[in-house]
């Protein structure tokens, strides 16, 4: 059996410097494995640890933010168990039970399961962080079915709005939600969560109840709860189930009285490998190649909710800290690594993405993440820094990646500058996966795709019928159809003909056309690629490309 530390650097998750560093630091502390003390400096995550273990011990790995636990299963095993061990029971399938767990070498875990349970044990090999989470998640729903609270406070005479607030919050974590909007109408009040994307319609409230809510919405939030007649933002801490978040507050009046959106967030947001979110080979190879270029800058283009930050990111991991100097501003910081100098945005003292990158400038940087360009004079010092010797990594609002370049130009940026300074631009939106329990193939013509956009030109390689699939909707995906989201990109890679072009002054549709014809790949045919692979729909591509 292979050594973690050899597996990790098989795999490309580490290099011999790392494993060198790590060692270094379990002489201080000899009570950790080195696993642990590679996590805990940040030079891999414990999804990396976990695919390592898989391949150590020859069993098969699970991704559990894709997976739904059966009930039969989780009842099979106790809870106190599973939490403390930590483990969590993921199907039967006829008399193996299936069991998601970071250690399978514990002959003792293993015992007792078999004892316990009296079936036969396959072991999967999981995060270990995301096995606690999920143990405490799903074993608290079934003792405290959240829904079923919620609904009872709803219908009770003298409703507890304090818990509701809570048992609404915490219904949106269990439900991976990212927004909670609270809509107030002329009868009633809605609760709407934002699920890969999408806002889905929760609950319906008596009116009665909004303004009780809003004011316990507004105490948390330190607001002034007096003054309906302005918008307010504010924000708060929330902890369930050993888990802190951060809850950002919006208020808007309306006619109806004062609408709320909440925005959660985790803190401590677990870190992404590259390899993981969903992008072809050749854009990895792509990635890999241009982020280990010594001076120049990357930018990712999209959309708010796109998923640039967490690209950023996963990409900037490829980059070796300990060789290089590595400065960030952000706003706010969403991942923490180790010898990485992050730095926080505060408008309030001054402290702007223009003043960051001037003081970078004196602390010997090597690379530079900008966490967004939005104005000039952050756009002509990030350009600046990147053709006098230094990587700047950075994301901009444009709808496509060629885009990027005409933004640069309405920012007042010379065309020989950009030209000069730009290596890569991606940009990306995020489909739904197809929810892996219930989808169905079904079979098209391929005419079909050119109600979705295609060219004659761009289907003309496919076969005259294709297979795809189609959402159905199932328990385990709450009757979406989709489970979770996927990134689907388009790469300009601005070469020396790209860069004469930009110099010229030619147009985005002129540039765009030359580089398709060099072999980029537009959003719509990356999404296509996802779509015949049966992992996205057809009805995804129309709602997040057309």
């Amino acid at each position: 059996m292979k050594p973690i530390g050899v597996l990790l650097k098989e795999l490309g998750y580490i290099t011999e410097e790392q494993i060198q560093i790590a060692l270094q630091v379990q002489k201080l502390y000899s009570d950790k494995l080195l696993g642990e003390i590679l996590q805990e400096l940040d030079f891999v995550t414990s999804d990396e640890i976990a695919r390592a273990i898989a391949i150590q011990n020859n069993l098969e790995y699970i991704d559990l933010d894709s997976v739904v636990p059966e009930k039969d299963a989780l009842l099979l095993v106790p809870k106190d168990f599973a939490i403390s061990t930590p483990l969590l029971p993921i199907k039967i399938e006829n008399d193996t039970l299936y069991i998601a767990i970071d250690n399978p070498n514990d002959l003792s875990v293993y015992d007792y399961l078999v004892k316990t349970t009296g079936k036969k044990i396959k072991f999967l090999i999981g995060d270990k962080n995301k096995i606690a989470k999920y143990a405490l998640l799903y074993y608290y729903q079934l003792e405290n079915p959240i829904e079923k609270r919620i609904e009872e406070i709803i219908k009770s005479p003298n409703p507890d709005v304090v818990k509701l607030v809570d048992l609404i919050i915490q219904n949106a974590i269990k439900d991976r939600a990212t927004d909670i909007h609270i809509t107030p109408e002329i009868l009633t009040t809605h609760v709407f969560f934002r699920i890969d994307g999408v806002l889905h319609h929760y609950y319906a409230m008596p009116k009665h109840l909004h303004p009780q809510i809003v004011s316990r919405i507004k105490i948390l939030s330190s607001m002034n709860i007096a003054e309906q007649r302005i918008p307010q933002d504010g924000g708060f801490e929330f902890e369930f189930l050993k888990t802190s978040y951060d809850i950002r507050v919006s208020t808007l009046p309306t006619k109806n009285g004062e609408n709320i959106v909440l925005r959660v967030l985790a803190k401590n947001a677990t870190l992404f490998n590259i390899y993981n979110l969903g992008f072809e080979k050749d854009y990895i190879e792509k990635i890999e190649h241009y982020f280990s270029k010594p001076y120049g800058i990357i930018l990712i283009t999209g959309p708010t909710g796109s998923g640039k930050t967490t690209t950023l990111y996963s990409a900037l991991r490829k980059i070796n800290p300990i060789e290089k100097n590595i400065l960030t501003v952000e706003d706010p910081i969403e991942y923490r690594f180790t010898f990485i100098k992050q730095s926080e945005v505060n408008i309030k003292a001054g402290y702007t993405f223009a003043k960051a990158i001037k003081a970078f400038m004196r602390q010997d940087p090597d690379v530079m993440l900008i966490g967004e360009i939005r104005d000039e004079e952050t756009a002509e010092l990030a350009i600046r820094a990147s053709i006098t010797g230094h990587l700047v990594l950075s994301t901009l609002h444009t709808n496509n990646a060629v885009s990027a370049v005409s933004r640069l130009e309405d920012m007042s940026i010379k065309t020989y500058m950009i030209a000069e300074g730009l290596l890569l631009v991606i940009s990306q939106r995020l489909v739904r996966k197809l929810c892996p329990y219930c989808k169905k193939p079904t079979t098209i013509k391929k005419e079909e795709l050119l109600k979705y956009g295609f060219s004659e030109e761009e289907i003309k390689n496919l076969d005259e019928e294709i297979t795809i699939y189609q959402k159905v909707g199932c328990e385990k995906c709450n009757h979406t159809g989709y489970l979770g989201r996927i990134a689907v990109a388009e790469m300009l890679e601005v070469d020396k003909e790209i860069k004469k072009m930009i110099v010229e002054g030619k147009s985005t549709l002129e540039i765009e056309k030359r580089a398709r014809e060099k072999g980029m790949r537009i959003l719509k045919e990356d999404t296509l690629l996802k779509i015949l692979k049966g992992i996205t729909t057809l009805e995804e591509l129309k709602r997040v490309i057309e």
